[in-house]
């Protein structure tokens, strides 16, 4: 197959993509779903007329008054949560606290420290009432209002409302399962041993499994883990079944290369995948293989930390955000380079960076490189997206995407 560009990759990843199923889960459990369906107010916000402050609630001014100064005949008290029925009529007031329901026939609220004179039962004014310091039922929200549109993320804002209007569940996608393997025969488990010991042998710990899996939760998706797979064909076939049977998306890492013992592609076809593409057009993590089998996605990532970790945020990020209902690519912008790409590359390039704001405007720092990668990614919250040839100064600006939040 020839290689292919991100985009084209990514577009035939996307291809025919819809967001999983749905199901209801209770508010404690919403931070960070994303509703799959409009949420509409089951009612008023406020649901009752109420005071904004300490003070009193006033009833129509006295019509006899001079104009001078405004008398009111407290008739009660109402304190938040209070059921207390108090008509107001003209002339009269009562005491009211931040959060009580208003009595009938308030006109308006004013604070304690706006009093004139306060003598027992009287209360005295130096101006006219007026409608301040007061929230009418609905006035934030009305009945039937959509408050919250399919696709929103729920975060503890979007918490608050839905607990205020009284929603004890609420309508979400279902989190992608991903089914999850790093391959080769050099891979151990990290605290296999004494770490002295195993440095001398010919055999390295699977970080990527790691990796991959905290990356997946970061994004919305839930990881099953089919462990660390040995560069024998059969053994990755069965992996594959097993993780199309028990999950949305398939992810493997290593054995994307081509060579004797790389058996991703020929595992993919065996467990029943069409290819949709086995090199791309970029560094790192050009040997990359894509496959569809039914509905579900194949993916398989080069087993180099550094590439796997570029290539899950350029193509398996957007593939868990559409299945898991979200919207959107990974935001990008320019921004200018503070310090020089060291050289040019001859395909398209993805530097790891990390992206400052200083005095009001985004700078990039593209991150030193090593020869294997292992720390190429540490401190990173960008890439930079370099086309071919490019090796850019600094002060010249740059296309970034952005992988974490700006600190």
């Amino acid at each position: 197959m020839a290689p292919l560009s991100v985009e084209e990759a990514r577009a035939a990843l996307l291809a025919g993509l819809r967001p999983l199923g749905r199901i209801k889960v209770r508010l404690e459990e919403a931070n960070g779903r994303v509703l799959a369906e409009a949420v509409r107010a089951p009612g008023p916000y406020p649901p009752f007329s109420r005071s904004l402050v300490d003070g009193y609630a006033l009833g129509p001014h006295d019509a006899n008054s001079d104009g001078s100064s405004f008398i009111y005949r407290l008739v009660g008290t109402v304190t938040a949560g209070s059921t207390t029925a108090i008509a107001l009529k003209e002339g009269t007031a009562a005491a009211v606290f931040t959060g009580a329901r208003l009595p009938e026939g308030t006109v308006a609220v004013v604070p304690v420290e706006a009093v004139k004179e306060r003598q027992g039962e009287i209360v005295v004014l130096d101006f006219p009432a007026s409608g301040r310091y007061l929230e009418q039922s609905g006035e934030e929200v009305k009945p039937g209002e959509e408050i919250l549109a399919a696709g929103t993320v729920i975060g503890p804002g979007e918490i608050s409302l839905l607990a205020a209007l009284g929603f004890r569940e609420i309508t979400v996608y279902r989190r992608p399962r991903v089914a999850l393997a790093t391959t080769g025969n050099e891979l151990r488990e990290p605290g296999n041993g004494r770490v002295a010991d195993f440095f001398d042998r010919a055999a390295i710990y699977g970080s990527n499994l790691y990796a991959l899996a905290a990356a997946v939760e970061a994004y919305g998706g839930q990881v099953i883990c089919l462990g660390i797979l040995k560069d024998v064909l059969e053994e990755q076939v069965a992996a594959c079944r097993r993780g199309l049977e028990e999950g949305d998306l398939l992810l493997f890492t290593g054995g994307a290369g081509g060579s004797a013992f790389d058996f991703t592609s020929a595992a993919f076809s065996g467990a029943g995948g069409e290819l949709l593409f086995t090199e791309l057009a970029v560094r790192p993590g050009k040997r990359a293989v894509a496959a569809r089998a039914g509905n579900k996605l194949m993916i398989g990532l080069p087993g180099t930390p550094p590439a796997a970790q570029v290539l899950f945020y350029l193509l398996v990020v957007p593939v868990l955000k559409a299945m898991g209902g979200r919207q959107g690519a990974l935001s990008a912008f320019l921004a200018p380079l503070k310090k020089a790409v060291d050289r040019p590359r001859a395909e398209r390039t993805f530097y790891w960076a990390r992206v400052e704001c200083r005095g009001g405007r985004f700078e990039v720092t593209p991150l030193p490189r090593y020869p294997g990668g292992i720390r190429a990614a540490v401190g990173a919250n960008a890439l930079i997206d370099l086309p071919p040839g490019a090796a850019p100064k600094e002060g010249e600006e740059v296309t970034v995407i952005m992988i974490s939040d700006i600190e």
